[in-house]
């Protein structure tokens, strides 16, 4: 079983390009973001893989219509390349609790499952969609990946974490996440 990981270099693509690397019986298709600028390259990829796991997404940025628009493009050029190339791997698309919120970036997220979910229903390919909480675990950079991180680094450097909304937020543990994506290509193989 041949994987690809869009935004393998990622805090959960890193994690789970890693963890598949424990799994003989899987092969790990590297990807690198520029793939997305090689048209050639892309279609390379999709075509090299029975599963892709599509990570990648742009979640900041000073203009919301900036990070809407290069997520929805990611997207459409991978389903793109893998018309091209006649080819229907199984899709894991990774969206965000961020869909139930009123911004771009859920928005985003919310069209770019869609998508995929209509290309596969229209091909006869696999789709999971993925809506995942709050992402936590080793190497998670504080101030970007998940708050959980920014109050860690904040109480280790004696510095006061605030919280600047009270709600609550749903969380899952990265090696639970990963878990849960290698068991689905797992199940699919058999």
């Amino acid at each position: 079983m041949r994987v690809g990981i869009t935004g393998q270099a990622g805090f959960v693509g890193t994690h789970l390009y890693n963890t598949l690397a424990l799994h003989k019986e899987i092969e790990r298709i590297p990807f690198d973001d520029s793939y997305f600028n090689n048209e050639v390259q892309l279609k390379i990829f999709v075509k090299s893989c029975d599963v892709i796991v599509h990570l990648a997404a742009l979640n900041r940025h000073p203009d919301p219509q900036v990070i809407y628009d290069t997520n929805l493009s990611l997207a459409k050029q991978l389903i793109l390349a893998m018309e091209a190339e006649n080819v229907a791997p199984y899709i894991f698309f990774s969206s965000s609790t961020q869909e139930e919120l009123d911004n771009l970036y859920g928005k985003s997220k919310k069209e770019g499952r869609e998508l995929f979910e209509n290309w596969a229903k229209k091909c006869g390919a696999s789709f999971t969609g993925m809506i995942v909480p709050n992402v936590y675990g080793p190497f998670s950079k504080p101030y970007y990946n998940t708050f959980i991180a920014t109050f860690a680094h904040q109480l280790i450097n004696g510095e006061n974490p605030s919280i600047h909304i009270d709600a609550n937020v749903k969380l899952i543990y990265i090696d639970s996440l990963c878990k849960f994506i290698i068991e689905r290509i797992q199940i699919s193989n058999s």
